[in-house]
């Protein structure tokens, strides 16, 4: 017998992959691991005992406070939770009803979409428009006809990497009549940012997240920032120990050593211009401009350039399943010597060469 609700039996889950390459470029990672004073002081911390035997602090206060610092808020306006995925989820337990309509940019983050339906909701894609654009006409004329209860806008977006003004986003939180969530995952190598006027809107809410500047994907560290009152109603559905001791110290100490983590993200931003340079070049693609930490590659046959890129060890994003995307793969910017290797795999790729052994 299938016990499994009846409205999750089409649901499609997101599938990561799990092989080891040689050069792994496909889920938006920092190719930098922690800075070694930052691991000596966690060492320090695990020596002075408490961290696996007691249970967390379930608010993360100290955390939210460098939070708060770092943001320009209050601690009583941040969350913090177990990385971006378990915010969404949050929002969309806390304020989508049954039945109730929550508006998605197509295409980008699948998880809007997936915690959507999972809570009940119903997700509803709005295309992107040429270049990959948002077209706030759209997003509004679709709230209206919907009664969207929510819209999710990932700025820069992903897996595109391109970006929406705040004069854009200011328009659209104040002529929305349900929640907006801007979620600036991948903020630090962009540099714009709604932060500054945030707390203005009662209607709101920030996502970020320290998986991609800050390098703790393997920690799973996110936040948000909103104004009071919607803190404390989705506060109401938290789990109580929903972020671990020990990720709360990694993203303090971070906090506290922004010189590195600044150094890290310029190191980042310029590999990506010098990759967008380099593929530009080539006449048998077309790179998409990334405000982002990874590229979009358009080709005229995607699925033969991943294939052939994870026989010579390089893993990137492939979407040539996607409907909208299916002539593109994603690569995430990584350390120089990835990337240079990835450019050369390419030229190879397009020459017509693959490695004897590997034929």
């Amino acid at each position: 017998m299938n016990y499994l609700r009846d409205d999750l039996k089409c649901l499609v889950p997101y599938k990561v992959n799990n092989i080891d390459y040689d050069i792994v470029l496909n889920s938006n990672e920092s190719p930098f691991d922690l800075p070694s004073s930052t691991k000596e002081r966690l060492i320090e911390h695990i020596y002075n005992g408490g961290i696996f035997n007691r249970y967390p602090d379930p608010d993360a206060t100290i955390l939210r406070e460098a939070i708060a610092d770092y943001c320009g808020v209050r601690s009583e306006n941040v969350l913090v939770a177990s990385g971006s995925d378990e915010l969404i989820k949050m929002i969309i337990d806390a304020f989508v009803d049954k039945g109730e309509y929550v508006l998605c940019p197509s295409p980008s983050f699948s998880m809007y979409s997936i915690y959507t339906k999972i809570g009940g909701g119903i997700p509803k894609e709005v295309k992107l428009k040429d270049a990959y654009r948002y077209d706030i006409d759209d997003f509004l004329e679709a709230g209206d006809r919907y009664d969207a209860k929510v819209v999710f806008i990932c700025n820069p977006n992903n897996p595109t990497g391109t970006v929406m003004d705040k004069a854009d986003i200011e328009y659209i939180i104040k002529n929305f009549d349900g929640i907006v969530v801007i979620d600036e995952a991948y903020f630090e190598f962009y540099g714009e940012t709604m932060m500054d006027s945030i707390l203005k809107y009662e209607n709101a809410i920030i996502l970020r997240t320290f998986s991609k500047a800050f390098g703790l994907a393997g920690l799973r560290v996110g936040y948000l920032v909103a104004n009071k009152a919607l803190i404390d109603d989705i506060y109401m559905i938290k789990s109580p120990y929903n972020i671990n001791t020990f990720s709360q110290l990694a993203a303090l100490e971070l906090l506290n050593n922004l010189d590195e983590v600044e150094d890290r993200v310029s190191y980042i931003v310029s590999e990506r211009d010098r990759m967008y340079r380099e593929l530009k070049a080539f006449d048998t693609l077309d790179v998409i401009p990334s405000k982002a930490n990874f590229l979009l590659i358009r080709l005229d046959d995607s699925m033969y350039v991943y294939e052939r890129l994870v026989e010579k060890g390089i893993l990137v994003r492939n979407f040539s399943q996607d409907d909208i995307l299916s002539n593109c793969i994603r690569v995430s910017i990584g350390a120089k010597h990835e990337n240079t290797k990835f450019l050369e795999a390419l030229i190879s790729i397009f020459e017509g060469g693959v490695d004897d052994e590997k034929r």
